[in-house]
């Protein structure tokens, strides 16, 4: 299942020889830009620029105010798909629950994380069989399936800088927890299918590999492109948003489309 792990999620950072010791136990959610369920849609692009697969973000309402974050791939022309979910803590967008599977011609796999102060548990099915997994992780972290969400909380200005823990418990390799470092390089025009936008370039390094992602300027904060050096996904229309009980309609949030 090897030829997956470039295609797979964003949020499938590269682990690095990190010590327990060095890891920050910091909280990064700032203000939450969304106030109901909210769907993105955007084109995966290989490391050519080649068109390869979609991609749809969505959040839901939970139960008792927590939220459902969920990434849901399809590569038709390879013939596999895969599903990520995290259900957070309403307000602090620490992570609950997550969960991982693929279908596709290389084999299946399946796995579930529930987490507890400090630590989380994973039951995993893949080709290789079925096994438990525990890690121990610091009392603030968030999971790697959420960081897309989480980073469009951040406190976006110019010069800011955080660094937090993340944890890869529900992916393809070993569960792991890694420090991840976060800074605002500015403001720039993106192109995109969608349209152009105004966003803040976000520059996120994990143990040397840097990824970016361009979230817009207005007060929503919708991830507009993302760059993990593998793939990227382009924002290819508008936003589906729902709140106060509306209806569910184009937010129209950012600029017009391109010609």
């Amino acid at each position: 299942m090897r030829i997956l792990l470039a295609l797979l999620a964003p949020a499938l950072l590269v682990a690095a020889c990190t010590s327990e010791d060095s890891l920050t136990s910091a909280a990064i959610v700032g203000e939450i830009p969304w106030t109901g369920p909210e769907t993105a849609e955007y084109r995966v692009l290989d490391s050519d620029d080649d068109p390869v697969g979609t991609l749809e973000l969505s959040i839901e309402e939970e139960p008792a105010g927590a939220w459902r974050f969920s990434q849901s791939f399809d590569f038709p022309g390879r013939g596999f798909m895969n599903e990520a979910e995290v259900v957070v803590d309403g307000s602090t967008l620490q992570p609950e629950s997550s969960s991982f599977e693929i279908v596709g011609p290389d084999g299946n796999f399946d796995c579930t994380a529930e987490y507890t102060t400090g630590r989380v548990n994973m039951h995993r099915i893949g080709e290789d069989g079925e096994r438990d997994d525990t890690l121990t992780i610091p009392n603030i972290a968030y999971d790697s399936w959420g960081d897309l969400f989480v980073w469009r909380t951040i406190e976006f200005a110019d010069g800011y800088e955080k660094e937090y823990t993340d944890v890869l418990a529900c992916t393809l390799s070993r569960p792991d927890k890694i420090g991840v470092s976060l800074k605002i390089e500015g403001r720039e025009e993106i192109t995109v299918p969608a349209g152009i936008f105004e966003a803040w370039h976000l520059e996120i390094d994990s143990g040397g590999e840097t990824q970016h992602a361009w979230y817009a300027t207005d007060d929503a904060h919708t991830l507009v492109k993302y760059d993990n050096g593998e793939s990227t996904f382009e924002l290819t229309g508008d936003v589906t948003a729902c709140g106060g009980g509306a209806c569910c309609a184009p937010q129209g949030i950012i600029c017009s489309p391109n010609p």
